[in-house]
């Protein structure tokens, strides 16, 4: 399945699976499927969402993600009158489908974390608003949790140059589980472009969590409104945050295939 364009294999839930490893192998482009990530899907004793990176590696959540869980839920006869809570990694989570036809899903993502500790950051200094230089290049970064850990990169275009050390930004110092990488270009307050470089994946077509994250730091700077469309290369995401300053992506899921998978011994 894909959201907007950032891809994920979709699997059940099986007892003494080396996920991690599986991961991986699946998600290899070259060698496997090919995906941004494996989604794991645990339905007793409730829904609950296990992910993980196209390297293998675990994360908490991932908003797109969701959207695809509950699709293959949908078509497997476990959403009841359109709403599921999903537990992730980041706790309980509420999805509801907004359109059966097009299988468009809203998301409630939550709240921002601007605490250091939840970055796992290396120094005490605030990161959501400060200047790092990487090999001489000087970058302002916005750095917090969004149901995982972003960094939000506000530039002129999505050409420009610092995207060319996205992956340094990534693995820089500051980050000691490492980060994503949020570029914006900004439109007006109601609409943005977002390209993400994505932890344990590299580029990626689309971010939920991501494009949140955007959506978020533009607001908090009065940069954007909180309703935001975000473009991404192969669609465009929904942002909402509100009164509460909880934050609510609404993005479709698309069936590709549905296959087997047996490893040559």
């Amino acid at each position: 399945m894909h959201c907007s364009g950032n891809d994920f294999c979709v699997i059940p839930f099986k007892e003494k699976t080396d996920n991690k490893s599986l991961a991986a192998k699946l998600c290899n482009r070259k060698l496997g499927v090919g995906a941004d990530g494996m989604i794991v899907v645990k339905t007793e004793p409730r829904p609950e969402m296990f992910f993980y990176n196209a390297d293998g590696t675990q994360a908490s959540v991932s908003g797109n993600g969701l959207i695809c869980f509950t699709r293959y839920c949908y078509e497997h006869g476990l959403v009841k009158h359109g709403k599921l809570d999903i537990l992730t990694g980041t706790g309980p989570v509420s999805v509801e489908i907004v359109n059966g036809e097009s299988f468009e899903c809203k998301v409630t993502i939550g709240k921002p974390l601007f605490a250091n500790s939840m970055i796992y950051a290396t120094d005490p200094v605030d990161c959501f608003g400060r200047m790092i230089d990487i090999d001489g290049v000087k970058v302002n970064i916005y750095s917090f949790f969004m149901g995982t850990i972003h960094t939000v990169i506000f530039v002129d275009s999505l050409d420009d140059e610092v995207l060319s050390i996205a992956e340094k930004i990534h693995s820089y110092k500051l980050f000691a589980k490492k980060t994503n990488v949020d570029f914006v270009k900004i439109r007006k307050k109601t609409e943005m472009d977002v390209k993400t470089y994505e932890r344990g994946v590299g580029w990626t077509y689309a971010s939920g969590t991501g494009c949140c994250a955007a959506v978020v730091a533009a607001n908090k700077l009065g940069l954007g409104s909180t309703k935001v469309r975000c473009n991404l290369e192969l669609g465009h995401l929904d942002i909402d945050i509100n009164k509460k300053g909880i934050v609510s992506m609404t993005g479709p899921a698309v069936k590709l295939f549905t296959c087997n998978y047996e490893e040559e011994m």
